[in-house]
């Protein structure tokens, strides 16, 4: 088995990405960290881009001003200064998490799916380096003599601030609407 190969890194570090860990292909096994996933069990393989939901964002932001800035105006109209000076920090506070959650980074991602549900993603800071781990992992799905090994990273983000379009399917009830393509 070949040592794992350190990928192509991004000009900078993203803050989301966990320590590398190790993609190997061997014996019709893929070895994504600890995880082992049969390759004949792999039904797709695909890079995506995760976007931050920067609506998402906004809305969660606006009732936290509307709040902050009653309880400021409450504090002026009282001309209580240290009220107004103790609200200057969960404005800041509010302002630096809102334009964090606003300036992530997309996140570029490859998902394994399996025919039984579990599914990997991982990730490497250079796209087109990512592409080429799709092309490697299905031509060892279609040439069982192939092993390989690279270091990539897992995300570590929170995914309810990223948007994935894809697939959406309701297949319980009686209001089943199948799989909606957008």
């Amino acid at each position: 088995m070949p040592a794992p190969t350190q990928p192509v890194k991004a000009a900078r570090r993203e803050e989301f990405e966990a320590p590398d860990l190790v993609l190997r292909v061997s014996n019709r096994l893929l070895w994504v960290g600890e995880a082992v996933y049969p390759l004949h069990n792999i039904v797709r393989v695909q890079t995506y881009v995760l976007s931050p939901d920067r609506k998402k964002a906004a809305a969660d932001f606006v009732p936290w001003l509307v709040l902050v800035l009653v309880f400021f105006a409450a504090q002026t109209v009282d001309g209580n200064a240290l009220g107004m000076l103790a609200t200057a920090a969960p404005v800041a506070f509010l302002a630096w998490f809102f334009v964090r959650r606003l300036t992530r980074p997309d996140l570029y991602v490859m998902g394994v799916e399996t025919s039984g549900g579990p599914s990997a993603v991982v990730t490497l800071g250079d796209r087109a380096e990512l592409r080429r781990l799709v092309a490697r992992i299905v031509d060892a799905i279609e040439h069982p003599e192939t092993e390989f090994s690279l270091y990539v990273a897992q995300p570590t983000v929170n995914i309810g601030h990223y948007v994935h379009i894809g697939d959406t399917a309701n297949i319980n009830g009686s209001g089943n609407i199948g799989v909606v393509k957008k």
